[in-house]
C-alpha cells in the first residue's frame, strides 16, 4: 500500500498541474480540446495500467494513473503555445518553480532521514501514529523553513492569501 501511495504521490503535481492550465482553455471557451486531452489520458491509463498489471499487479493500476496525469499536463502544456503571449508563465512562476522542488527535495530527504531513526517507533503499536505525527509535522516545518530560505515562499504571500480565504 505504501508503495502505491507514493506512485500516486508521483502523479500529484500532475494533477495540480492540470488545474492550473485547463483555464486557459475554458477562458477561451474551449471545451472540446482538454476533453480530448483527456481521452488520450485515460487510454495510455488503461493501456499500461493493464499492460502492466500482469507484471507487477495492482501497481499498475497507480503507475497507470500517474503516467497518464503527466500525459494529460504534457498535451495540456503543449497545446496552450496556439494562445500566444497569454498563456505564457510570468516571470515569478518560471523562477518560484525550482525552488518549489528544491524546497520539496530538502523535505524529502530530512524525512527520509527521519524514517529511518524512527523506523522502531513506525513499527510498534504504541507509538506509530506519536512517530508518525512528528514525521508530518517535521515535513511542514521543514518543507515551509526551506520554501522559505530558497526564496520559493515568502511569509508575506502567505499572509495575504490566508486573509484572502
Amino acid at each position: 500500500t505504501a508503495l502505491a501511495l507514493a506512485v500516486y504521490g508521483a502523479g500529484l503535481p500532475a494533477f495540480v498541474l492540470q488545474k492550473v492550465l485547463q483555464p486557459l482553455y475554458f477562458a477561451r471557451e474551449d471545451t472540446k480540446t482538454p476533453f480530448r486531452y483527456a481521452l488520450v489520458a485515460m487510454v495510455i491509463n488503461a493501456v499500461v495500467a493493464v499492460g502492466m498489471a500482469w507484471a507487477i499487479g495492482f501497481l499498475g493500476a497507480a503507475i497507470g494513473t500517474s503516467v497518464a496525469a503527466w500525459a494529460m499536463v504534457w498535451l495540456l502544456a503543449r497545446g496552450r503555445v496556439r494562445f500566444g503571449e497569454a498563456a505564457k508563465f510570468d516571470t515569478r512562476f518560471v523562477t518560484r518553480v525550482p525552488r518549489i522542488v528544491a524546497a520539496t527535495l530538502v523535505m524529502a530527504v530530512v524525512l527520509f532521514a527521519m524514517s529511518l531513526g524512527l523506523g522502531t517507533a513506525l513499527a510498534h503499536p504504541a507509538w506509530r501514529y506519536g512517530a508518525l505525527a512528528t514525521l508530518v509535522f517535521t515535513g511542514i516545518g521543514t518543507y515551509f523553513a526551506a520554501a522559505h530560505i530558497l526564496g520559493a515562499l515568502r511569509l508575506s504571500d502567505l499572509r495575504a492569501a490566508m486573509r484572502r480565504g
